[in-house]
């Protein structure tokens, strides 16, 4: 009989995966350690005879011991090595045995055997679950989510999506520690039931997402909640109009703001997502995913990319649901919620949020509760700190409005902890570029719309490699009791705003963005940019830019700013070979030796891929500049210049380098510029630059000039402030000033590069002296210095050369006859 069984099985198996495909899954538990354990149980979470079947042949594939091999274990020897958390009702037996009893079985057997364990292998399995890009419209309707479906949905289920279908060991259960734990054979049976519940339900939510609700009845108790209910009465009796009507703007409001996530529409996007990356991109790379699988089983996982394009929240999701984890709620701006694009977006998990609230009591009591119960219910989210996207390629100005509705919403509900994931995202070629340039020029930014969407899509082609760094996730929790250590033995409403949560999350959306920063992808674009414009007229021998491009890899690989930046494999001559072939650089064939340069349009263009990992350059260049500028400089006067000027860098760039990390990080940078000969150090310890006839001599100057642009911005805004003279004028026209005088400088210099004089980076650098009290506020409003600003200006004449401040000051001397209102 059990032969008959047997034979049985294995035809159904082989006709079963004539049909059936598994995708390929790395993140299997450690399969030698389970090939090595004489009992291993495995666990399913739903009794399913295709399930077993597609779990038992993918075990043998893998090398393990199949799920229908008998164990041996008394009162189990003639069954399978399988347990089902939840059974299937029969037709002849509706209440069938649950689990407990084979767990009873498999704890007494521990007890009458005292040395030996059991491991207990919980496999998931979803049905349509798997990325591909083969998938049709009905394969969404019948993949795996929260419903549990009979035996005709199964059929269907295998029929439509059977050849997508996610597999996965997950981390095994030691019998023998939860029996030690709890010598109780009942209690112990209870425990190990409940774990391997909340295991699958874990799993489940961190694969697919939370239970949905529909999008009517969340709303309908949003609208219940006290909050709202308040700011329906505050906003009827402001407005002179019954509550019904006031309810009604609120509930227009809900629907404006709502996601409407959609399983089938995720699957969908997948498809077409699939297609569209094979077409303009040549892969994407993922880096640090793995602790983000294991966070979001037990956390309420915030995603905080960058934002340097419309493709970001795209590619994060596709992703996200490509490796097994929930698509993530995202904040969008009501700008994206377009006719037919905008109902597409929100079924695939975009919220949309107003840029500015505007003072409307009604719409922000309605979107602090609907983020309030995002988070409340356990989805994912995602929105971007920045706001919105970066035209210079750096990162922006942390916008703190999300992040302090983050906060306010765990304060009122911490059971969950929260974890902020940083995410970077890094492009060798950005589809908005043109526009971006076209902005920081000077042109209006142009409104979205669905014509202009379309037409970009159909002239998408080759953008070479996207990257995608998951970087230090930063608990929630443990910032709260750093700052605050008795935050959690208070009751807070929604209505709270604790007078220290506003430093709080200040300081919390620079350590996000810090974060961001430090997982940064360094790639051969990125990388040839930051060489290329550090050169006088954007062009190079072809020796000299290999030597280069290996100072700098070397520089962050042997010197490292993180654990989560990543670098470029192959060799500088391959990087270049890339360069040349995506269209970013040009090759000019010489008798003596090839050159390479950019033309006048990519030049402007590839300021923004090096303004990606500008920061990641910034020490190593500051410390180039001041040696290149000294006749001999002693170590501690090098770090003592270095500690005056590098902290307005630091702010700019967000780069997260404590005080003791620059000087150690300094350090380690001097001693790979000695083992490089691009530094000497002779007897009496003073630091020396290369003599002018040495090949390291340019390649130093080359390395100095990369934060040069940066550190002639700052001489600009000193210089103005200085001729204005304090009290004189206010921050507005300082910035403006500074701005005319940069683009003026530009213009005589010949320096295409409109980044240059962004206002935000003037308006960025006056912040800094401000908050570090070098410049304060007169009664008017002004601001107002005193001598040690001559002393910044001072440490200015250490890094700058003697024609850029002669440039300098020329210009700047002019706006001393502008008058100043």
């Amino acid at each position: 009989m059990q032969s008959l069984v047997s034979g049985l099985r294995q035809i159904t198996q082989k006709v079963l995966f004539c049909w059936v495909r598994v995708a390929e899954n790395l993140h299997h538990t450690d399969l030698e350690k389970l090939k090595q354990q004489k009992h291993c149980v495995y666990v399913l979470e739903h009794q399913s005879t295709s399930d077993a079947l597609v779990a038992d042949r993918q075990l043998r594939f893998l090398g393990l011991p199949g799920l229908y091999q008998k164990i041996d274990i008394k009162g189990l020897k003639d069954e399978a090595r399988l347990l089902t958390i939840h059974a299937r009702p029969s037709v002849i037996r509706r209440h069938k045995a649950g689990v407990t009893p084979r767990i009873n079985i498999l704890l007494q057997h521990l007890v009458d055997n005292p040395d030996q364990d059991i491991l207990l292998v919980p496999i998931s399995l979803f049905w349509g679950r798997a990325s591909s890009n083969k998938r049709g419209i009905l394969n969404t309707l019948f993949s795996s989510n929260w419903t549990v479906i009979g035996r005709f949905k199964k059929l269907l289920t295998i029929l439509f999506t059977g050849r997508d279908t996610f597999f996965e060991i997950n981390e095994p259960v030691s019998l023998r520690s939860l029996l030690d734990e709890n010598p109780d054979l009942s209690i112990a049976t209870r425990k190990v039931a409940r774990v391997l519940r909340v295991h699958f339900r874990r799993v489940r939510t961190a694969a697919i997402g939370p239970d949905l609700s529909h999008k009517r009845v969340m709303i309908d108790q949003l609208l219940k909640t006290d909050p709202v209910r308040k700011a329906i009465a505050a906003h009827a009796n402001s407005k002179k109009i019954s509550e019904d009507k006031a309810r009604h703007t609120a509930l227009k409001h809900a629907q404006v703001i709502a996601a409407d996530l959609s399983y089938a529409t995720i699957r969908m996007y997948d498809i077409a997502l699939t297609r569209l990356w094979n077409k303009i991109y040549n892969g994407i790379e993922l880096n640090g995913i793995e602790p983000v699988r294991e966070l979001a089983k037990d956390n309420e996982i915030v995603y905080v990319p960058c934002h340097r394009s419309h493709i970001d929240y795209l590619l994060l999701s596709y992703t996200l649901h490509k490796h097994g984890l929930s698509v993530p709620h995202i904040a969008a701006g009501e700008n994206l919620n377009m006719p037919i694009v905008g109902g597409i977006l929100r079924r695939g998990g975009a919220f949309f949020m107003r840029r500015r609230f505007g003072g409307d009591k009604l719409y922000t009591a309605v979107f602090n509760e609907y983020i309030h119960t995002v988070f409340s219910r356990g989805f994912p989210v995602e929105y971007f700190v920045e706001g919105g996207r970066s035209r210079t390629g750096r990162m922006r100005s942390p916008a703190t409005g999300t992040l302090a509705m983050t906060v306010r919403s765990h304060l009122r509900n911490s059971e969950r902890p929260v974890v902020f994931i940083p995410v970077y995202i890094g492009y060798e070629k950005v589809f908005e570029s043109r526009s971006y340039i076209g902005e920081l020029k000077g042109k209006d930014k142009k409104k979205e719309n669905l014509f202009d969407l379309v037409k970009s899509v159909k002239q998408l082609k080759n953008y070479g490699r996207v990257y995608l760094n998951f970087g230090e996730p930063l608990h929630l929790n443990d910032q709260l009791k750093e700052h605050q250590p008795e935050w959690n033995q208070k009751t807070y409403g929604p209505d709270d705003r604790p007078e220290w949560m506003f430093g709080f999350v200040d300081q919390l959306a620079i350590d996000v963005v810090s974060r961001i920063n430090s997982a940064a992808a360094i790639n051969p674009i990125n990388l040839i940019a930051t060489v290329l414009l550090a050169t006088p007229r954007q062009a190079i021998e072809g020796d000299l830019l290999k030597r280069q491009l290996r100072l700098l890899h070397g520089i962050l690989e042997q010197t490292p700013y993180s654990n989560y930046i990543t670098l470029p494999k192959q060799d500088a001559r391959d990087w270049i070979d890339y360069a040349v072939q995506m269209g970013t650089l040009r090759l000019i064939p010489q008798k003596l030796g090839n050159l390479y340069g950019l033309d006048a349009q990519n030049t402007v263009m590839q300021s923004y891929y090096r303004n990606n990992v500008q920061h990641l350059f910034a020490l190593p260049s500051l410390i180039a500049a001041l040696v290149v500028r000294a006749n001999g400089i002693s170590a501690p006067a090098l770090f003592e210049q270095i500690a005056m000027i590098f902290p307005y860098i630091r702010s700019e760039l967000f780069i997260q380098l404590s005080k003791e990390d620059i000087q150690q990080q300094a350090s380690s940078i001097l001693k790979y510029m000695e083992a490089e000969q691009l530094i000497t150090i002779n007897d009496l310890g003073l630091i020396h630059a290369p003599e002018k006839t040495h090949d390291q001599s340019l390649q130093l100057q080359y390395l100095a000039n990369i934060m040069l642009p940066t550190l002639e911005r700052y001489l600009i805004t000193l210089s103005v402030l200085v001729r204005l003279g304090s009290g004189n004028c206010s921050q507005t026209v300082l910035e403006n000033q500074a701005q005319q005088m940069a683009q003026r400088l530009a213009l005589l210099s010949g320096l295409d590069a409109p980044e240059f004089f962004d206002k935000a980076l003037f308006k960025g650098f006056i912040q800094t002296l401000k908050n570090k009290r070098v410049l304060t506020l007169t009664e008017e409003g002004n601001l107002a210095y005193d001598d040690r600003i001559q002393e910044v200006i001072g440490q200015a004449s250490l890094v700058i050369p003697d024609d850029i401040w002669y440039n300098v000051y020329q210009v700047t001397k002019r706006s001393t006859n502008t008058e100043v209102k």
